[in-house]
């Protein structure tokens, strides 16, 4: 096994998904969905009284992952953003909606992970991948690929307890 896969798997083990620590007592008991936006190391889409699951930009436009700040199993939203501040392009859902039957999270062995939500018969997956530099959003119709945006410094998806969120199987992920 090369190094680079080695060390990736010992800081997953240690580490668990978005850099969270793993204790003996299992996954942490509630959910979280990012960071302050004012904590975020660029600008982004989200409100100052927001979180930020996931951001980046893709030549003039912010792509978003926003979250209430207090998400819950039953309460809280998380929003996907994509345009220029004051002038959105589109957002799902429309409304600030709790995630739940809206969006699903999957963490890889490997350790790359995916936010996916489907709109219009699209599908959109939000992916960081840890081998690669690049972020960013693929956009699949009947399972073929009809666009690809990247983007730079995106960084982790942001999610503890995806399960109890209702938007994915495991603690850690599908």
């Amino acid at each position: 096994m090369n190094r680079h896969i080695s060390l990736t798997a010992v800081a997953l083990l240690v580490l668990g998904p978005a850099g969270a620590a793993i204790s003996r007592d299992g996954p942490p008991a509630l959910p979280t969905a990012g960071v302050p936006a004012a904590d975020w190391h660029e600008p982004t889409l989200c409100a100052p009284t927001e979180n930020v699951v996931w951001s980046c930009r893709a030549k003039k436009k912010t792509i978003s992952v926003c979250a209430s700040r207090k998400i819950t199993a039953g309460e809280g939203y998380i929003q996907y953003r994509i345009g220029k501040p004051g002038a959105l392009e589109m957002r799902h859902p429309e409304t600030l909606t709790h995630p739940r039957g809206q969006f699903r999270y999957t963490l890889y062995l490997q350790g790359n992970q995916s936010l996916e939500f489907t709109r219009g018969g699209f599908n959109y997956s939000i992916v960081e991948d840890l081998r690669s530099p690049e972020d960013g959003i693929i956009v699949t119709k009947n399972d073929a690929e009809v666009a690809r945006i990247t983007c730079n410094g995106g960084g982790a998806i942001e999610i503890q307890r995806p399960d109890l969120l209702g938007i994915a199987d495991t603690p850690y992920g599908n």
